[in-house]
């Protein structure tokens, strides 16, 4: 898919392909890590293909110099025999076998540069499946690298998660402990404080019963302000007449 974006972008849209890209991994990390991985394997695969190829065309670039070369090899054997048949005393026919040895020196001089552009193309080829090898063993490690740094990312989430909620449930409780103390002790300070109000209302209430009593009272029998007066009403009442009086003579008194 990130192939596809950047593909289809051109020069001016690849920055917007870019910024796509960018915000789908912002959306969801895992998938786009995932994504990735896949276009790193689909990659890897890619040049294993590409390593498969050049082996192939190796194999068949050898095949073709080996063919040449033993070509080449043989006439050069027949040659050589040739030459010590020509330096041997008992040749006979020696102007026949320098004629035939001439023939065959040509072949080999005709032959010989084929033989070095068909080992030429070997050793290319096998330059090429070289590079080709180290660059597949680059792609590979970054992609275990990648699932490696995957699997420690999703890891390191996991944790960084059961720490927020840890941290979370710890905060909850301190909320839950907190609001209960602040709770108690303001239920109980509003109570304290209701009862100390009614307390309050009822000595006020009592006071101004107590006040409107005497004041009543003062008004309906208003000679009791005056200590004199009270005095003198209490012993007219009989409270003091019998002040002056002993004991006996209240006894005597009490038997007539």
């Amino acid at each position: 898919m990130f192939s596809f974006l950047k593909a289809i972008a051109g020069v001016k849209g690849e920055q917007l392909g870019q910024d796509i890209v960018e915000a789908l991994v912002a959306l969801d990390p895992e998938s786009a890590s995932q994504a990735q991985l896949e276009e790193m394997e689909k990659d890897l695969d890619r040049a294993g293909a590409v390593i498969q190829k050049l082996r192939t065309d190796y194999d068949r670039e050898l095949r073709e110099y080996d063919a040449i070369k033993k070509r080449y090899d043989q006439l050069l054997a027949a040659a050589e025999i040739m030459q010590r048949k020509i330096e041997a005393p008992a040749t006979a026919d020696k102007a026949g076998i320098e004629a035939s040895l001439a023939k065959l020196l040509e072949q080999l001089e005709q032959l010989q540069p084929d033989v070095g552009a068909e080992q030429k193309d070997v050793d290319e080829v096998k330059a090429l499946i070289e590079q080709a090898q180290a660059a597949y063993r680059e792609k590979a490690e970054a992609l275990t690298k990648a699932k490696q740094g995957l699997e420690r990312a999703k890891r390191d989430m996991q944790r960084a998660t059961q720490e927020q909620e840890r941290a979370a449930e710890k905060a909850q409780r301190a909320a839950e402990v907190s609001g209960l103390r602040s709770g108690s002790v303001s239920g109980l300070t509003v109570a304290t404080d209701a009862m100390q109000r009614r307390a309050d209302e009822a000595r006020a209430i009592a006071e101004t019963a107590k006040l409107k009593a005497e004041t009543l009272t003062s008004l309906a029998n208003p000679n009791t302000t005056d200590a004199n007066i009270a005095a003198a009403l209490k012993e007219a009442q009989g409270g003091g007449g019998q002040s002056g009086i002993s004991i006996s003579e209240r006894l005597a008194k009490l038997k007539k």
